[in-house]
């Protein structure tokens, strides 16, 4: 050891002070620093690919679903709910399609929230059915089977939807509306059954004025309801087709009676389920004494494959 201690503490040149320690000393020293730049260089350049991997502009973002749905319902200034609403399993869309229904029981009359729930669970419970031709008939059987039991002082409205692949076919009995919402604009694709429209016939063909069918006292008394001997169905003929990025909403008359279409169309333009937000927040903000029941079905389709 003292060979080694002398080795070391000799001088690197002649009558130097420079020692062979200090040179293999500040020799390791360099070393140590060239690896520590190593080591820190590797971990910046990582953290930095890390970074382009999690803002990378060309990574494909994850494919939107082709349906998006969400639902509201309020009591209103009502007693008792008598909306009732059901919507088919979403996971078998693919095969059998979606079923969205919505019934308004109708209020002063018996039973009316009973009714509701019980059509609109018999109508989820018979789908999928083997004929989109078979429903106004089932329609009509139901309706007098409430009217056998309650003699036309009990009933319901209702609006129904049906979406296969990109094909939409609806139904409705009595004043629940189905809206599509395309391109910021805002179409009401079902016909309310309303007296009104009775009458404005009525004066087309020259029995009073067109003005008189609207202030007549009984305009917006139903012509047609669930519940009566025989019942009228609305329905399409022939199935629409749905463009991507259109908006359904199926709503009881307690939300297209308080809100204007402004509102509506400014509503269906966000998200289903912030739709539904601001449909009640501006039911709210309406502060109608005698507020009705409110229920919204709404239904985002993004088309089949779509990706944004």
């Amino acid at each position: 050891m003292e060979g080694v201690f002398s080795w070391l503490n000799q001088s690197l040149l002649p009558a130097g002070s420079i020692r062979v320690w200090m040179v293999i000393m500040a020799g390791a020293g360099l070393v140590l620093a060239i690896w520590f730049m190593f080591v820190l260089t590797g971990r910046r350049k990582r953290k930095k690919e890390e970074a382009d991997e999690g803002t990378s502009l060309t990574e494909k973002p994850a494919p939107l679903p082709v349906l998006e749905l969400a639902n509201l319902q309020g009591l209103g200034n009502r007693e008792e709910q008598q909306d009732a609403f059901g919507i088919s399993r979403m996971e078998c869309f693919e095969e059998d399609g979606l079923l969205t229904v919505l019934c308004d029981g109708m209020g002063g009359m018996a039973e009316g929230g009973m009714i509701a729930a019980e059509t609109a669970a018999e109508m989820i419970g018979m789908f999928p059915w083997k004929e989109d031709s078979d429903v106004p008939e089932w329609v009509r059987q139901r309706s007098s089977r409430v009217y056998q039991q309650f003699r036309g002082h009990g009933g319901t409205m209702l609006v129904a939807a049906l979406l296969r692949g990109k094909m939409l076919s609806f139904w409705s009995v009595g004043d629940s509306d189905l809206f599509l919402a395309r391109e910021g604009k805002v179409y009401a694709l079902n016909i309310r059954q309303e007296f009104k429209n009775d009458l404005i016939l009525r004066a087309l063909e020259g029995t009073f004025r067109v003005e008189e069918a609207f202030t007549d006292p009984q305009a917006g008394a139903l012509s047609e309801y669930i519940g009566k001997e025989d019942v009228k169905c609305d329905y399409t003929y022939m199935p629409l087709s749905l463009q991507p990025e259109d908006v359904l909403l199926l709503c009881s008359d307690g939300v297209s009676d308080t809100l204007t279409l402004k509102q509506i169309r400014e509503a269906t333009a966000l998200s289903p389920q912030a739709c539904c937000d601001k449909l009640e927040e501006d039911i709210l903000a309406a502060g109608k004494p005698n507020q009705d029941n409110y229920t919204a079905i709404v239904l985002k389709y993004h088309g089949k494959g779509e990706e944004k």
